[in-house]
């Protein structure tokens, strides 16, 4: 037995309050993975890595979450404030549930299923944002969860997570149009297959919110997500599909607004309701707005990665720790964004 390697496991689990064999696991793991490339310390001292930077960000939130606005609240009755605050300013909203590490299904589906009730309760125009992987992909969760949107006339919108889930997501959410449930999908731009899909999309009405993503695509690394953007927008121009502009980057949301409403295409713009808003953007060409609002576990929404390509981003972060109001329409620095 390596002393030496057991003797940092040792170390790693008392400091971070596991179970040596739950250092050990996934060490080998993160070295099954890399094929060996990793020593065992070296892959020990990672996983020790990846659990001091999740304590991290667990002892942040609850110094941001009081004035954050990225999650607004763990419930859904504080969710449904944040949009009720949006429809007072004659903004659409999309509710979105962010769950906890390793949540059931089930549970899941539940919170989607709460927040469809209360959206109807409250006569709101809102969708409810649904991530399928995160219900297993369990078609009978979705089919209770589609029922009562049909039921209530509540849009689904299905959202996009990493290229491995793209098929299961798209069939699933075809799955729930052919049933006639009012259906909406993620367009990525930084992935190659979005332009197909955009096209499969318009052909069956489906409409569609338009993200740069922040994952990137393997076969495609080199692709520029604001010229493949505006692409995607040109697939949908002069159809009936309504667009969702989902950026805040200026240099993206004004000629894809401006091509949408010149080609009289149904648009709208799209904002995470916690950054800087383009909202007089959209005012200034008569285009409604849709603020996204979230409820549940607290997180930060931003990849460390874009931190280091966007430093603005870390300027976002300290801002929402220390300022308590909610932006009103403004203008965002012109640099890209992770949508």
């Amino acid at each position: 037995m390596d002393k030496t390697f057991e003797h940092l496991v040792e170390r790693l689990a008392v400091r971070h309050g596991v179970t040596a064999q739950h250092i050990r696991q996934r060490a080998e793991r993160r070295q099954a993975r890399l094929h060996g490339l990793l020593s065992r310390d070296a892959a020990a001292r990672s996983v020790g890595l990846s659990l001091a930077l999740a304590s991290a960000e667990q002892r942040l939130s609850g110094f941001l979450a009081a004035g954050s606005r990225h999650v607004n609240g763990l419930s859904v009755a504080d969710a449904i404030a944040a949009a009720q605050a949006e429809g007072g300013q004659q903004h659409l909203s999309t509710i979105g549930y962010w769950p906890q590490p390793r949540e059931a299904a089930a549970s899941v589906a539940a919170r989607y299923r709460e927040a469809i009730s209360a959206v109807a309760v409250a006569g709101l125009r809102s969708s409810v944002s649904v991530k399928v992987d995160q219900m297993g992909y369990d078609r009978e969760l979705l089919r209770e969860v589609a029922a009562l949107a049909r039921q209530h006339g509540v849009r689904l919108h299905f959202d996009a997570q990493g290229l491995e889930t793209v098929d299961r997501t798209h069939a699933m959410m075809e799955e729930s149009l052919a049933a006639g449930t009012d259906v909406s999908a993620t367009l990525p731009s930084r992935w190659l297959r979005s332009a197909s899909d955009a096209r499969r999309f318009r052909a069956l009405g489906i409409p569609v919110r338009i993200v740069k993503g922040q994952g990137g695509d393997p076969d495609a690394p080199k692709i520029d997500p604001r010229q493949s953007y505006l692409a995607l927008v040109e697939v949908f121009a002069g159809s009936t599909c309504e667009v969702g502009v989902a950026t805040h980057d200026r240099r993206v949301a004004e000629p894809a607004l401006r091509r949408l409403r010149a080609s009289s295409t149904p648009c709208v713009l799209e904002q995470l309701r916690s950054l800087p808003r383009l909202d007089a953007v959209a005012d200034a060409l008569g285009v409604p707005v849709r603020a996204y609002v979230a409820f549940g576990r607290f997180g930060l929404p931003y990849a460390i990665g874009e931190v280091f390509r966007r430093p603005a981003i870390l300027g976002w972060i300290l801002r929402d720790a220390l300022v308590r109001h909610r932006p009103t329409s403004t203008t965002a620095p012109r640099i890209g964004d992770g949508r």
